[in-house]
């Protein structure tokens, strides 16, 4: 049973990422990406199994990225606003690297998880990414096309 919700959990996320990624519903991408994701699943999990991980995300930090679907819809029509008004003003837009203050944590696992999660969820952003998490110094660097503190959380 401890391989089964991992595995079901990864085959969930794979399958709907192939069907959100190859936009059409028909019955050959059901297929497709319910096979896809059983493969890619069982590799995940073998691979996780053998090296012994077992990556828990902890629940405040989920909840933390709560805002970031619509962060990423807000965050487009500022991307789209700095393109028309680099084509209006004839000059680039270039961006400002920004440093926050991270939680710092070691190499334990949970802190390790953690700095995963959000320099995934962080980057999901088009106007912000995450370029380094120094957890030693606790630190996160970022890049913002247009300075906006909502696009980078949670880092």
């Amino acid at each position: 049973m401890r391989h089964v919700v991992p595995w079901l959990a990864t085959w969930l996320a794979l399958f709907w990422l192939w069907m959100l990624l190859v936009g059409e519903w028909n019955r050959q991408e059901w297929i497709a990406a319910a096979g896809t994701a059983s493969v890619a699943a069982t590799i995940g999990e073998i691979a996780r199994t053998r090296a012994g991980v077992h990556p828990r995300v902890p629940l405040r930090w989920i909840a933390r990225s709560w805002t970031t679907p619509a962060m990423v819809v807000v965050d487009f029509g500022i991307v789209m606003w700095a393109l028309l008004a680099t084509a209006l003003r004839r000059e680039v837009v270039r961006g400002v690297f920004r440093s926050h203050d991270f939680p710092a944590g070691g190499a334990d696992p949970e802190s390790a998880t953690v700095r995963a999660w959000v320099g995934v969820v962080a980057t999901l952003s088009p106007n912000a990414y995450v370029v380094d998490l120094e957890p030693e110094r606790g630190l996160a660097l970022l890049h913002d096309l247009v300075p906006h503190r909502a696009s980078e959380k949670p880092a």
